[in-house]
């Protein structure tokens, strides 16, 4: 009785430290495209902050930089941008991180009005491929003011390193 007591409690101990596989980050399906009629742009910068005012400036961190211009419709702007540490190889950021504004994603238009949007959750995982490349699965869920989802950015794609 005293064996069949030790290998139950063995199995269960050995079912509960199995590994997890949040932390994998693998290309998930196909890259994402640039929509049709615009320019997009995957970067990060190393020793980079983000300022107050939404933008590029020097720091301690890696930044990370989507960008996408929409040529075809009032050059509609979304920039999707976060940041992780410079000594990391692989970062996960989780969807209350980025409710607490690890992560913004904005839209800016000159010649439409655009609905309020919140970021409300989502995932970002990275890492490092190369000593110039990262590849970023995220998913960032936008709500409007009474916090029904509306929009959804996915982007799975490889990130390059550029000067700041």
């Amino acid at each position: 009785m005293k064996n069949i007591a030790i290998i139950l409690f063995l199995g269960v101990f050995l079912l509960g430290c199995s590994k997890s596989k949040d932390n994998n980050i693998s290309l998930s399906g196909t890259l994402t495209d640039c929509p049709a009629n615009t320019v997009c742009t995957y970067n990060y910068f190393d020793n980079a902050d983000i300022s107050g005012t939404n933008q590029l400036a020097a720091g301690g961190s890696r930044v990370f930089w989507y960008k996408n211009i929409n040529n075809s419709s009032c050059d509609i702007t979304s920039q999707l941008n976060f940041k992780a540490s410079l000594s990391s190889n692989s970062f996960v950021i989780n969807s209350s991180q980025i409710a607490a504004g690890l992560a913004t994603y904005n839209q800016s238009c000159v010649c439409c009005d655009l609905i309020f949007l919140k970021t409300i959750g989502g995932e970002i995982k990275g890492k490092r491929t190369d000593m110039n490349h990262w590849l970023i699965n995220a998913t960032i869920i936008r709500a409007d003011i009474n916090n029904k989802p509306f929009d959804t950015l996915k982007v799975n794609q490889y990130f390059t390193l550029k000067a700041l």
